[in-house]
């Protein structure tokens, strides 16, 4: 539903205006409710899991590191290639992602015994 308001508003520059002179305060209110909400979905998601200690640290690593990787100096990325710098600096999401994906294909299932 978004992305068509999206497209509509690019294609009719009436509609744009009217997004566009929407004050910072209204804007600021939509965004934090989509935030919310988007926060709410995430943890409603992560009720469903089994925690177990797998699970707990894919979850508790991707968080800290994926947001320890936005606040990071922007040459920390230097000895990467530029596109890597691109998507991870300051991109919270990124970051939690690939490392929670990696963490849940190298992490051992089971605990050997």
């Amino acid at each position: 539903m978004g992305a068509l308001i999206m497209i509509l508003t690019s294609l009719f520059p009436p509609l744009g205006a009217f997004f566009n002179s929407l004050p910072q305060s209204v804007l600021g209110g939509c965004t934090v409710m989509m935030f919310g909400s988007i926060m709410y979905e995430g943890v409603k998601m992560l009720k469903e899991c089994e925690f177990n200690d797998r699970t707990m640290i894919i979850v508790s690593l991707s968080f800290c590191i994926g947001v320890g990787l936005t606040q990071t100096s922007g040459n920390f990325f230097s000895a990467f290639p530029a596109f890597v710098g691109d998507i991870f600096n300051g991109n919270a999401v990124a970051g939690v992602f690939v490392i929670s994906l990696l963490l849940s294909l190298f992490l051992p299932k089971e605990k050997e015994a």
